[in-house]
């Protein structure tokens, strides 16, 4: 009775406040009590209260011309409509919100209410391409104001869109930023959503270890706040609703790695979660009914305070009663929802599975059609860009053997040279991405010199920059004073992708590559790597485009040809270093690729090569090799190239012939084919182990390095050079393996 006394004088006193308000202006600091006050039963599902004393609050601020009070207000409207599903009202309010937040410089406001229009854009048809925008614009304007939890809000908006529109790739791009600002202070809210998002991206993937992971994490965060008593039923049900998605994405999960025990389980459980997460919404609801049925009770009590006390008495019991009985009824009513919606779940539970069925056929049936049609598109693709090298090459032979010109016989053999490297970098890319797509590459932790790495990828492009007329500059940041430790070949893909790309859209301009050191500690360094040109730049519509496989493919300017699956592999690389490449352009002022990098410290350079004790001047020295291969035309291709060195060579056809030559004379270094008939090289390579220890046996192989290097190594073999080679690179290998033994 005291506390129900309580209630309605507090009312009475709100009520006075209300009437005396309109007849008055309030000053700033009663305007923004107001709002507060609004906020505060809007949290407590007092929403029709919340917005009769926001527009209270709206009539002082436009008397008193406040524009910012006024883009409070109008947000605080908004966001009642749209809680309650009037989306249209919500638009016009967050508008007028955003206009007048504009106009008072209110940049956390406007970053709120752009995110705020964005999701209600999405949801709708017409308008989605302009909720996208919002949401970027949302981002920006958090990103100048430095407010990381604000930037990392439209992100997880975006990316879940995408997910839901199942463009993983786009979903990624705004993911990956939004892991990159999580900290301390984030909310377990967004650390839910960009766990849950980020499980579902590499369950997309197939990347089944990675996918659980993040969905593991993200559980984890949900129950801690569902444990927690202080939050509010509105979002412990959001939570539910996250934790629901979770076991749907764990089931499916299972359910991929034919584990379906597991995945039956977890699909219970998110059974559990979605029915918990409804009792708690209609638990809001029930609150949210009983709120309004009390303040209709207060304002008939008001209208009775007229009356004497004896009648207010009367009245008084008479509501008490009322409230009773309606409470009662709602609790009944409750009852019978619950049990009613019980009974229809597990009426739907056989339905549903059936329909869950459906979609896992659809789905796969959607899948096999784009592989077919990926595979014709490739198939399509390589063939044209084989068929056109080989077309020069059997062509350009054909004038060669008819014993052409000697003007002629060069320029042939430069074309017949061209031909066959640009076979070389097809197929390369070809495997490359192959390996890629299935997961086969691995990243290793090698030791390299960084500027050495680059100034050598530049003049392996040399040919290529005087045939352009570009100028290469290389700047590397002088505080990267260490040699690294890294996957070097990687890198150089990476590396000569962008620089030989920036050389064939650039002519008679410049091409720069840059460094710089972004963090260090002393273990490691974070390096920013730059490629810039001032070439013929990439159209806006394109610049997201580029990274797919065969993009340039589709490009219509048939003065620059190529698979267009270069920055395809690009982007792949970064994303195995957990990185991501962007892209700036303006089109006919040139274009810019940065990313960033890890890499451990080594020694310093000068200690690298006394540490190894490699003196590379010992390659002046006529040196006598022995060349094991069983293959004619390679063994007359290597002579040639190690004679115009001036070294010597003899040359055995397998295995076995290299065995007894090497018994018999005395050979500074062994060039070992794999496979060969009879004896293959790592087996002979064994042999010889047993009675000559020291001398250098290099594999020369058309074998990928990756496949055989450690199997070489394991018999004993030094190092490993892939046919073809660079020759300045072949020299290197050699004289750095010599020097080796030279210098015991």
């Amino acid at each position: 009775m005291a506390t129900l006394r309580k209630h309605i004088s507090l009312f009475i006193i709100l009520c006075s406040t209300q009437l005396v308000t309109p007849q008055a202006t309030l000053n700033s600091d009663s305007v923004q009590r107001y709002i507060q006050r609004a906020e505060e039963l809007q949290d407590q599902y007092k929403y029709e209260e919340s917005l009769e004393l926001a527009k209270t609050a709206l009539q002082n601020a436009l008397y008193n011309d406040d524009s910012k009070s006024k883009a409070h207000i109008y947000q605080i409207i908004g966001k009642n409509y749209e809680i309650n599903g009037d989306d249209q009202k919500a638009i016009r309010n967050y508008v007028k919100a955003l206009t007048f937040s504009q106009i008072s410089k209110n940049k956390v406001l406007e970053t709120d209410i752009y995110n705020s229009l964005a999701t209600l854009y999405v949801k709708h048809e017409f308008t989605v391409k302009k909720g996208i925008q919002y949401f970027d614009k949302s981002y920006k304007l958090a990103r100048r104001v430095e407010d990381t939890v604000r930037m990392i809000r439209p992100l997880l908006n975006l990316g879940s869109f995408y997910i839901l529109k199942n463009n993983y790739s786009e979903a990624y791009f705004n993911l990956s930023p939004a892991r990159k600002l999580i900290n301390e202070n984030t909310s377990n809210l967004d650390k839910t959503k960009l766990n849950s998002l980020l499980g579902r991206y590499f369950l997309h993937l197939e990347r089944y270890d990675r996918a659980e992971e993040h969905i593991e994490e993200a559980i984890s965060y949900a129950l801690l706040e569902i444990n927690n008593e202080s939050i509010s039923n509105q979002t412990k049900s959001t939570f539910y609703e996250e934790l629901a998605n979770l076991y749907k994405a764990k089931s499916s999960l299972h359910y991929a790695q034919e584990d379906y025990k597991r995945a039956i389980n977890y699909n219970e459980e998110y059974y559990r979660s979605k029915l918990r997460a409804i009792d708690i919404k209609n638990l809001i609801e029930l609150q949210r009914a009983n709120i309004k049925y009390e303040v209709d009770q207060y304002q008939a009590k008001i209208k009775q305070a007229e009356f004497d006390k004896a009648e207010r008495e009367i009245q008084i019991v008479k509501w008490q009663m009322s409230i009773f009985l309606g409470v009662v009824l709602i609790l009944i009513s409750l009852a019978f929802l619950i049990s009613s919606n019980r009974n229809n779940l597990q009426k739907k539970k056989l339905n549903q599975d059936l329909i869950e069925k459906n979609k896992e056929l659809k789905s796969a049936k959607e899948t096999a059609e784009q592989v077919s049609t990926l595979k014709s598109q490739f198939i399509s693709t390589v063939s044209h860009e084989l068929r056109t090298p080989l077309y020069g090459v059997i062509g350009l032979t054909s004038l060669l053997m008819e014993n052409p010109d000697e003007k002629k016989k060069s320029e042939y053999l430069e074309s017949l040279k061209f031909s066959g490297d640009y076979l070389l970098a097809l197929i390369n890319d070809v495997l490359q991405l192959s390996k890629i797509e299935t997961n086969e590459i691995k990243l290793e932790e090698v030791t390299f010199d960084l500027r050495s790495l680059i100034e050598g990828i530049t003049s392996s492009l040399r040919t290529k920059q005087k045939s352009n007329r570009n100028t290469v500059h290389i700047n590397i940041d002088p505080k990267i004073t260490n040699t690294l430790i890294g996957d070097s070949v990687r890198l150089s893909q990476v590396l000569i992708n962008l620089i030989g790309n920036a050389l064939k859209f650039t002519t008679d301009g410049n091409i720069w590559v840059s460094v710089v050191c972004m963090e260090q500690d002393p273990e490691y360094y974070v390096l920013r790597f730059i490629v810039k040109d001032d070439g013929i730049g990439i159209p806006d519509n394109k610049q997201k485009s580029i990274f797919e496989n065969f993009a340039q493919v589709k490009n219509q300017n048939q003065e620059y040809e190529g698979t267009g699956l270069g920055l395809a592999i690009v982007r792949k690389l970064i994303q195995l270093h957990q990185s991501e490449i962007y892209v700036e352009s303006v089109e006919g002022l040139g274009s810019k690729f940065h990313f960033d990098l890890k890499y451990k410290k080594a020694m310093k350079s000068e200690e690298t090569l006394a540490a190894t004790g490699i003196n590379l001047s010992v390659g002046t020295t006529n040196f006598n090799i022995l060349i094991v291969d069983d293959n004619r035309i390679n063994q007359i291709v290597t002579q040639n190239i190690l004679k115009k060195k001036g070294y010597t060579c003899d040359v055995a056809s397998n295995g076995i012939d290299a065995i007894s030559m090497l018994k018999k004379e005395e050979y500074d270094l062994v060039l070992m084919d794999i496979n060969m008939p009879e004896l293959d090289g790592l087996e002979a390579t064994k042999v010889i182990r047993t009675f000559n220890s020291t001398i250098p046996i290099i594999a020369l192989t058309a074998v990928e390095e990756g496949e055989v290097k450690q199997q070489a190594l394991a018999v004993g073999m030094n190092d490993v050079i892939v046919k073809p080679y660079d020759t300045q690179q072949f020299f290197q290998t050699i004289m750095k393996n010599i020097s080796k033994v030279k210098s015991l």
